[in-house]
């Protein structure tokens, strides 16, 4: 049964998160067998309006304005609701401040929500304004969605307002069209320096400020110890917070060191240099965390923190250990727990791959459509 499926999101390829990077592996793995449209903005003036991106139809609405990491946009409505119509399955990605609107300009009977993670934003009382407008958003949207993907139960039930729509709810993971650039074997880290990476945008929530304090304590244990900070800080929606961590807390470039943005080549050969990754994130706008799976699946253990959603891939995997979040010490002594045992926590990739690749992921989609 061949569908036509539309994909919405507020960011699509070539803006990278880890919400634009999963919609992007789904959409092109569907596409396989499926008529599959994306609908995003135009976040870059130079972007074309439409394109085919490996056989992904992608319209792009004009934007009137930015506000944060959101925008104004009319033309978003319009084209949707035009592509709605000719669609069999509606897949909104969430979070989405236009969710609530645009779920009632479609049939429920085809409407499909992809929950990615909670808002989570700094306190002030425009942001909880903010936060409170986009949770009303998302629940109306539940309340007319056929299903409700989530990444995880676990992080399903410990969400804010993903609680009380149980008997929506599907269990798929996240994946990323990157995966597939692991399936060539490569000799992992070698020489004579223990290598701990980070790989993510440079923003708050990713908690980088918990890793650059813990960098001295690893050290004192682990002398020759490296730490790599991989992520783009200049062009991210809201903001990077690099400027801050460099004159808030500072760090050692004899041992740590920001690559900025990779390209793909790039970023393979970071995985593949690394002893240990390291995802210290602090809030539940990380709801699973990719980049631990690329990491694992480059041969790479992993410490992450022990939040819901992001533990269950530790768990299962038993590829690490997790360390509370925000806390400095506990994070120190995994980094060093893991680093001292490693090859206890090294798995054969094919484990990886099973439970979260991205064939596995798509195949589950497309069965969750064909069932409505």
């Amino acid at each position: 049964m061949k569908l036509k499926i539309l994909i919405v999101l507020n960011y699509y390829y070539p803006y990278i998160s880890g919400l634009s990077e999963c919609a992007k592996s789904l959409a092109e793995e569907l596409a396989k067998d499926h008529d599959v449209t994306v609908l995003t903005a135009k976040h870059e003036k130079d972007l074309a309006n439409s394109e085919v991106i490996n056989g992904v139809k992608v319209e792009r609405a004009e934007l009137l304005f930015k506000i944060s990491k959101g925008y104004i946009s009319p033309d978003f409505f319009r084209k949707f609701y035009n592509l709605q119509k000719k669609s069999d399955i509606v897949n909104l990605h969430l979070p989405m401040a236009e969710a609530s609107i645009i779920s009632h300009l479609t049939s429920k009977q085809k409407l499909i929500l992809t929950y990615q993670c909670d808002v989570n934003l700094p306190k002030s009382l425009f942001n909880s304004v903010i936060v409170n407008l986009m949770d009303k958003s998302s629940k109306s949207s539940f309340k007319r969605a056929r299903k409700i993907v989530v990444s995880s139960f676990d992080y399903a039930c410990n969400s804010r307002v993903l609680p009380g729509f149980e008997d929506k709810w599907v269990e798929i993971h996240p994946t990323s069209s990157f995966y597939k650039e692991f399936d060539t074997p490569r000799l992992g880290a070698t020489g004579d320096k223990n290598i701990i990476g980070f790989c993510g945008r440079i923003v708050e929530e990713k908690g980088i400020d918990v890793l650059l304090r813990a960098a001295p304590q690893v050290k004192k244990v682990i002398p020759n110890v490296q730490f790599l900070v991989a992520g783009d800080y200049n062009n991210i929606a809201g903001g990077s917070i690099y400027e801050e961590l460099k004159s808030g807390i500072g760090w050692d470039e004899s041992y740590v060191k920001f690559l900025g943005k990779l390209s793909t080549e790039e970023l393979i050969n970071f995985y593949y240099s690394l002893d240990l990754f390291v995802l210290p994130s602090t809030n539940s706008l990380e709801a699973f965390g990719m980049v631990q799976v690329e990491a694992m699946l480059a041969g790479v253990p992993v410490v992450a923190s022990d939040l819901p959603g992001v533990r269950e891939i530790t768990r299962r995997t038993k590829m690490g250990e997790t360390a509370t979040p925000q806390d400095v010490e506990k994070l120190a002594n995994a980094i060093i727990q893991v680093l001292q045992n490693r090859d206890a926590y090294i798995k054969d990739k094919s484990i990886i791959d099973n439970l979260f690749g991205v064939t596995s992921a798509a195949s589950k989609y497309s069965d969750c459509f064909k069932e409505i």
